[in-house]
């Protein structure tokens, strides 16, 4: 008992101590203090681990004094929608070119690198692109995301059988990871190279449903493996579901602090794989800050706000508080735009006939070609 009162009376002089010494006036000084203090950008002000006062997030603090000049970042609706458009165009089986072309006319992107192969046992397909746009400064990474109910039955069924696989420090999905991995052996080069030649660009990461999934794993990639600065690293994803466990939500949040999942209403996706599993303590856990659009999107500027509130990156009163009644219409559509089809329709000429998917992808190899070789 007396070893407990000794506890409790030590334990806030501590505190009170520690709060003191962690009073380091700017970001520099905080993050490199030898008592592991962290500067929070929402007050600017050095705080003390574990600190009760410390209004920023977990992941938000800065304890490396190489990420001083990050800002916190927001959710910004203009850019939101050109990640849309983006996403939209990675489902275009023929020429995503030209659609890129008729979506962001203005915006200027020359696509580099379309990769497309196998990324299941049952022979379905995964995709991505590498695009530039010297107008913008912007190099873009768009995944596309399940193309019929066959791919998605098959990403639901592995998932709910499959344990997790390791990635970096934490452990995400299986069948994300191996579509990820069969795309990004071909694709990293390229990213690699274009950084180069432009190391002041911001690198724009984005993707919808298992596209945004994917998004996610490149975006850990580029910022762990110092492809690119942090803060030039920006990740948008559209109803996507849970990546991984709370350790890589974590470890996520840290190496990309301006990331977004923007959540259309009661869209079913975000909500799999449940919360609930066999081991509750590494089970399915998002990442990033949820943008939550109340109602149905459909626009970028439609009713929406950012979810700081609490579980962590749960926030039990954004699309938490839609379940169970969830919808798959409010998946594919996002801001008005039907996003698996969007290629057949407004994002292309008119002078162009719609094309089947079927038939248009070579199985199991890469499609990968330069604007100039088209």
């Amino acid at each position: 008992m007396a070893a407990f009162l000794s506890l409790f009376i030590f334990l806030p002089l501590l505190t009170n101590v520690c709060g003191f010494l962690c009073r380091e006036r700017n970001c520099g000084d905080c993050a490199d203090s030898f008592l592991n203090c962290r500067w929070c950008r929402r007050n600017n002000k050095c705080h003390m681990p574990a600190s009760l006062f410390n209004p920023c997030k977990r992941a938000e603090n800065i304890v490396d004094e190489s990420h001083c000049g990050d800002k916190l970042s927001n959710y910004d609706p203009e850019l939101s929608m050109k990640m849309l458009l983006l996403s939209s165009a990675a489902y275009d089986p023929v020429h995503p070119q030209e659609c890129l072309d008729n979506a962001l006319p203005s915006e200027n992107f020359d696509i580099h690198t379309v990769v497309t192969k196998k990324c299941d046992f049952s022979g379905n397909n995964c995709s991505s692109y590498v695009a530039i746009s010297h107008e913008l400064e912007v190099i873009a990474l768009s995944f596309r995301g399940s193309v019929d109910l066959d791919q998605a039955s098959k990403v639901s069924l592995e998932t709910l059988l499959s344990p997790k696989t390791k990635f970096l420090n934490g452990e995400v999905q299986t069948y994300w990871k191996r579509g990820f991995d069969e795309l990004w052996s071909d694709m990293k080069t390229e990213v690699k190279d274009l950084v180069s030649q432009n190391p002041s660009y911001h690198l724009w990461v984005t993707g919808h449903s298992l596209g945004g999934a994917m998004a996610s794993l490149a975006s850990t990639w580029l910022s762990y493996n110092s492809v690119a600065p942090r803060k030039n690293i920006i990740l948008y994803t559209f109803g996507m579901p849970r990546v991984g466990n709370y350790d890589y939500a974590l470890q996520h949040d840290q190496l990309v602090n301006n990331s977004w999942r923007v959540v259309n209403d009661n869209d079913i996706v975000p909500h799999f794989p449940t919360l609930v599993s066999l081991s509750i303590l590494n089970g399915p856990y998002h990442h990033g800050v949820e943008a939550f659009y109340s109602k149905p999107a459909t626009s970028p500027n439609s009713e929406h706000r950012e979810c700081h509130g609490k579980p962590y990156n749960e926030d039990a009163n954004c699309s938490f508080s839609k379940f169970p009644a969830l919808s798959i219409e409010r998946h594919n559509t996002y801001f008005s735009i039907p996003v698996p089809t969007f290629w057949q329709t407004t994002c292309v000429r008119s002078t162009r006939k719609k094309r089947e998917t079927s038939g248009t992808e070579r199985s199991g190899k890469t499609l990968a070609f330069r604007r100039s070789g088209m």
